[in-house]
């Protein structure tokens, strides 16, 4: 699962790109609005480009989200998990988080590009979809969409507040259903096989739209093909917690966000986040939280 960036973290990224791109001459964008909650589906965190020097490199490192450049001129090379690729303009190469990657411009021909950089719970199971990984991160841009992408979401920046995130979303989504129509699973490999990770992120995305409703082990096992026990042994190795118990915090986390805003009732709350009896919730709520949902709400 892709870990949301806390606010800290989020601040130092931006700081390190600056720093960069300072040095480097490149145009930074960042996102005005916040993420709707910790955990978003999809979040674009900034955009930005840039006219590469010669030899202009990054790494051999890693980034802390996913980032996609768009080269829009020029070439240069992009090398991750052994693999080596020449990429020119009207490709895209995209590099996936805590993944070594390097990239470098031309010597000669040095590559001018935009990118964009996202995360969200929901973008690994958007990037299952299509042929990339992070020993395949090149893909083909489309003629339309992505060479415009950088100048569209600089006229999304200037919309009024109420609808700017709308937009901003609605690019995002549209560039994403552009790009796993562009690098789609090849015919010879045929869909990609499940692999563990795959059944966890379709648990994960099921739990985070039906966690108002009654969920059972047996559920999500039947969901994904997989035996109830090893499916809860898989679950808790690979996120730390038993599926009932990541059900209860994820139903807790998203009970503070509307005890927050202070309009709704607790019985109200218990309901959205699938406690019919308010009064069980009250009681699940102070043993995870700490604290009363009422006393919560006056006190945030």
């Amino acid at each position: 699962m892709i870990q949301c960036l806390a606010n800290a973290s989020l601040v130092d990224m931006k700081n390190r790109e600056n720093k960069e791109g300072e040095a480097m001459g490149a145009i930074f964008h960042y996102n005005p609005d916040l993420a709707f909650r910790e955990s978003p589906d999809m979040y674009l965190c900034f955009w930005g480009k840039e006219h590469c020097e010669p030899l202009h490199t990054f790494g051999p490192g890693v980034r802390d989200i996913y980032k996609i450049h768009f080269v829009h001129a020029g070439k240069g090379v992009v090398r991750a998990e052994g693999e080596t690729h020449v990429v020119t303009a009207g490709q895209a190469f995209i590099a996936f988080p805590e993944h070594v990657i390097f990239y470098q411009a031309d010597e000669h021909d040095p590559w001018t590009y935009s990118w964009i950089g996202f995360y969200g719970e929901q973008v690994p199971y958007l990037l299952n979809r299509t042929s990339l990984s992070p020993s395949d991160p090149v893909f083909p841009m489309d003629t339309k969409l992505m060479p415009r992408l950088y100048e569209l979401l600089n006229e999304v920046e200037q919309e009024e507040a109420a609808v700017r995130d709308l937009r901003m979303q609605a690019l995002l989504n549209e560039f994403f259903a552009t790009m796993v129509k562009l690098a789609p699973v090849t015919a010879e490999r045929g869909t990609k096989p499940q692999t563990k990770d795959n059944y966890i992120h379709r648990c994960l995305d099921f739990l985070h739209t039906h966690y108002a409703e009654d969920i059972t082990v047996a559920q999500l096992a039947t969901m994904v093909g997989l035996d109830r026990k090893y499916l809860s042994a898989l679950f808790k190795r690979t996120v730390g917690l038993p599926p009932q118990q990541y059900l209860l915090k994820y139903r807790m986390e998203r009970a503070c966000e509307l005890l927050k805003r202070g309009k709704f009732t607790v019985g109200e709350v218990a309901r959205s986040v699938g406690y019919q009896d308010a009064l069980l919730f009250s009681k699940m709520f102070r043993k995870t939280i700490g604290v009363a949902p009422s006393d919560y709400r006056m006190h945030t």
